[in-house]
């Protein structure tokens, strides 16, 4: 049985429960509920109706949750205010000291080279045709 036919069972069985809160008999008839009897049906108890003692305490009940929701959630809003996002920080170790690079053509591939294993740069190749 899929999960949405389970559940359209249990709705259907809640709402005959409902419904039956004023007297009538409902009865069980192996996975579902009715208000007419079937073949080897049980009579199910579905209890008083509930009186205005208890209606009135629910609904405190659930003021109470509404409040405590209200709650926890400016909380949450006033703790994200005053988060504060984390500082950006590289993935690679710091850069080694080097001495200044001389004025050669060998130095400054030595330069590219230290600045290519400190950090990704991309390069788009140059076209060999011409």
């Amino acid at each position: 049985m899929s999960a949405r036919i389970r559940i359209a069972a249990v709705a259907a069985a809640l709402a005959a429960l409902v419904a039956s809160a004023a007297g009538e008999t409902v009865y069980r008839c192996g996975s579902s509920y009715s208000h007419a009897p079937c073949m080897g049906a049980t009579a199910v108890d579905v209890g008083a109706a509930p009186g205005a003692a208890e209606r009135a305490e629910a609904r405190a009940v659930a003021a109470r949750e509404r409040q405590l929701a209200a709650e926890l959630t400016h909380d949450r809003h006033e703790r994200e205010r005053t988060a504060r996002p984390a500082a950006a920080a590289s993935l690679s170790a710091a850069p080694a000291a080097s001495a200044p690079p001389r004025k050669t053509a060998q130095s400054t591939k030595k330069h590219r080279r230290d600045v290519d294993e400190r950090d990704f740069v991309a390069v788009v190749p140059t076209s060999t045709k011409k």
